[in-house]
């Protein structure tokens, strides 16, 4: 009896409770203040990258270098190859070459130490193209070493090479 008569009333009621907390959770998820973000993101990422020096650093920066300043734009100006570094290679051997990458320390056996002078010597350029392409098993080292050649071109595998033997001590 009661409940025919403020039935209605109750069910408008939750209906506008339920809208009112939808209009918060969209103000509150609201992409389009991100829209700036990815411009900028967008830009940075479809700017052409820079080649590194012959001796593996990278060029002395441009007046184009000198307005990004948000750290997409400054990975933007990194070559091809040491982005690809940072990407792949760094989680495990870390951004030096230190074998002190975040994953390193789970990892058994651990990483290759690209600065340590003594396998820099004992590889040339051909082994470390061929262990970043086909992965360690490829050259009797440990299948934790992933074969990279399906996602690195010939290319940034150079400039990879060319960075890592910059690393040497």
């Amino acid at each position: 009896m009661n409940l025919k008569k403020y039935l209605p009333e109750s069910l408008v009621a939750a209906a506008l409770i339920t809208l009112s907390g939808c209009s918060a959770c969209t103000e509150q998820h609201d992409p389009r203040g991100d829209r700036e973000l990815f411009k900028q993101e967008e830009a940075t990422g479809n700017k052409k990258p820079t080649k590194l020096q012959a001796d593996g650093t990278l060029p002395p920066k441009t007046d184009d270098d000198s307005a990004a300043t948000s750290t997409g734009a400054v990975a933007a100006t990194q070559s091809a190859g040491a982005t690809k570094y940072a990407n792949f290679c760094s989680p495990c051997h870390g951004a030096d070459g230190g074998a002190d990458g975040p994953t390193a320390m789970a990892m058994n056996p651990k990483p290759r130490d690209l600065r340590d002078a003594a396998w820099q010597d004992s590889v040339d350029d051909a082994h470390i193209t061929k262990v970043i392409k086909e992965g360690g098993v490829a050259v009797g080292l440990s299948a934790t070493m992933a074969p990279w050649g399906q996602v690195v071109s010939d290319e940034e595998i150079k400039e990879m090479v060319t960075l890592i033997r910059g690393f040497r001590k």
